[in-house]
């Protein structure tokens, strides 16, 4: 599968995501070049490798809703 290029070289905002469904998020981030994980699913911390990589949004969700998108 070819690797598309980041969305806006890569910048992002956590208000392009905040409000969205889990859904809506993880689908608008593929579709900018993104890969996406989830760290936090209804105050459950998920435990996470250390690997830092651009090209990633981590999310935190509640009720369905993301709460907090950040990079890494």
């Amino acid at each position: 599968m070819e690797k598309k290029p980041l969305r806006n070289f890569g910048l992002f905002s956590e208000s392009e995501y905040k409000g969205k469904t889990l859904e809506e998020a993880t689908k608008y981030a593929e579709e900018g070049g993104f890969v996406t994980r989830i760290v936090e699913l209804e105050g459950d911390v998920k435990m996470l490798d250390m690997s830092v990589r651009g090209d990633r949004i981590n999310f935190r969700v509640r009720n369905g809703l993301i709460t907090d998108a950040f990079g890494g």
